[in-house]
């Protein structure tokens, strides 16, 4: 694996950690404000995942860039960080023109238009990248000098993983910045692995929520809030608290929608219904106007499920979202409203949970 930090912390210091803010620069400065970051006094470390998704990729850049000025702050790579550097260097000519096609916002792209390129004709293909190349060289340097650990002694911080091995150092670069589902593995570092790369909100053990997951048997801790990925995400400041050989946890965040206030109790006393992301299979039950019953043929789950989250792949029908998600809310309370879908809005509660509420009884906040 390439690029290994290693740095002994000082006695007492604070460690806030980030993942994957897929160009949302504004809301990571907001949720730094938030966790009163100090900067040079405590540690940054950005877990990955700063580009793509979303159109912001040259500021995002540019605001990491700042904050790497600061002692004490460590950007690591990401999956998506390395396409920069892909469609710069790497790919030749039908390639780069597929990842035009299947992503025609992406950083390089965006390079481009900054300096009047839009189109890559095949008789000026190297010529213009070459071009964009060096107007942004400095920018492609520094994403492809992120390192792809940060190690303490006693955490591991990577964007997807290290692999169950004694000599986790020799992980190869695909899986630590690849692997999914990280907490259905093990690991045998001895130390706690700090992850992104994969949102919270897919694990069952995530109860509907996008807040951080920790693993205490395993030592691993999933942060990622599923920005830019789920339709209702947030970004989280995962924080450590060393003091000698103590080590506390705790998490701020923060999203980009909008917050309403809760004018009457919205009370479904039900448990949520986990439905993997990737592998699950429905079954309508009863449908209705806006909401049906379904059952997963997969892992037998059965739950109620707003009619625009099913999805329908040549018959076979699916979702990205758990069933029977419908947060219990009391008035007063406050929530955020990331949609609306007929009468029902989607939210995430004060508490975290994300699902599905009557959006009659939200109210602007005055």
């Amino acid at each position: 694996m390439k690029k290994i930090i290693k740095h002994m912390l000082p006695n007492k210091c604070r460690i806030i950690a980030v993942s994957d803010v897929h160009t949302c620069w504004q809301l990571l400065d907001r949720l730094l404000k938030k966790a009163e970051y100090r900067p040079g006094e405590d540690y940054l470390v950005i877990v990955g995942d700063i580009l793509e998704h979303w159109d912001q990729n040259l500021e995002t850049i540019a605001y990491a860039r700042k904050l790497c000025e600061i002692d004490r702050v460590y950007c690591l790579m990401g999956n998506n960080d390395t396409a920069s550097y892909h469609m710069a260097y790497k790919y030749d000519y039908d390639k780069f023109m597929l990842k035009r096609s299947k992503k025609p916002h992406n950083t390089f792209l965006q390079m481009a238009e900054k300096i009047g390129i839009t189109d890559f004709p095949a008789d000026r293909f190297e010529n213009l990248r070459q071009e964009v190349c060096q107007r942004f060289r400095a920018e492609l340097d520094f994403m492809q000098s992120r390192p792809y650990v940060l190690e303490t002694q006693n955490h591991i911080f990577v964007h997807a993983g290290i692999e169950n091995r004694h000599d986790w150092q020799n992980t190869s670069d695909t899986y630590a910045l690849t692997h999914p589902f990280y907490l259905r593995e093990n690991q045998c570092s001895g130390k706690w692995v700090v992850v992104g790369h994969f949102p919270c909100y897919n694990y069952k053990r995530g109860c509907c929520t996008n807040l951080p997951i920790v693993d205490r048997d395993k030592k691993i801790i999933c942060i990622d809030g599923g920005m830019t990925i789920k339709t209702a995400c947030q970004l989280n400041a995962f924080i450590i608290e060393k003091s000698g050989e103590s080590y506390e946890f705790s998490t701020v965040w923060d999203t980009l929608f909008s917050k309403k206030a809760v004018t009457e109790d919205f009370i479904k006393g039900i448990n949520d219904v986990y439905i993997d992301p990737y592998n699950n299979c429905l079954e309508m039950i009863s449908g209705g106007e806006e909401i049906s019953l379904v059952r997963d043929l997969i892992h037998g789950g059965e739950g109620c499920i707003i009619n625009s989250e099913i999805q329908n792949d040549n018959g076979r029908l699916y979702a990205w979202n758990h069933l029977n998600a419908f947060p219990d809310v009391r008035r007063g309370e406050t929530v955020h409203l990331c949609r609306t879908v007929g009468e029902y809005a989607n939210i995430i509660a004060e508490n975290g949970k994300v699902g599905w509420i009557p959006k009659n009884i939200l109210t602007d906040i005055n």
